[in-house]
C-alpha cells in the first residue's frame, strides 16, 4: 500500500510541476506579445511623428499654390477663350467662324419660320374683257 501511496504521490507532484510550468510558459507567451505590441506601438508612433514632421515641411509651399490658384481670376471671357481653343483644336474651325455660322443658323431659322406661316388670303381678281 506505501508503494500505491508512493506512486500516486510523484503522480501528484508531476501534475503539479506540469502545470505551474505550463503557467510560467502562458505567462511567457503573454509578456511576448505585450513585448511586440509594445514595439509596434512605437513603430506606429514613429511613423506618424515622421508624417507630422513632413507634413509640417510641406504644409508653407501647399499654402503658397493653394493661394495661387485661388488668386486668379476666372471670368466669363476666360472661360469663353478656353472653349473656342478647345473647340477649334477638335473641329479645326476658328470662333469667328462659328460666330458667323451662328448667324447664317439664326438667319436660315428665321426664314423657316416664315415659311410655317398660314400664306396670306388670295382673292381672286376678276378678268374684264378688254376689247
Amino acid at each position: 500500500m506505501s508503494k500505491l501511496l508512493n506512486q500516486a504521490q510523484t503522480i501528484l507532484t508531476v501534475a503539479k510541476d506540469t502545470a505551474k510550468t505550463s503557467i510560467t510558459a502562458g505567462f511567457g507567451v503573454y509578456g511576448t506579445i505585450l513585448d511586440q505590441a509594445s514595439k509596434s506601438s512605437d513603430k506606429a508612433t514613429q511613423l506618424f511623428e515622421s508624417l507630422v514632421e513632413r507634413g509640417t515641411q510641406v504644409e508653407p509651399k501647399l499654402k503658397e499654390q493653394m493661394s495661387a490658384i485661388f488668386a486668379k481670376k476666372i471670368t466669363l471671357e476666360s472661360i469663353e477663350t478656353k472653349a473656342q481653343s478647345i473647340t477649334s483644336r477638335f473641329t479645326g474651325v476658328q470662333g469667328s467662324k462659328l460666330s458667323e455660322l451662328e448667324s447664317k443658323i439664326d438667319l436660315l431659322t428665321t426664314m423657316v419660320s416664315e415659311l410655317k406661316t398660314a400664306p396670306k388670303k388670295v382673292t381672286k381678281v376678276l378678268a374684264t374683257a378688254e376689247a
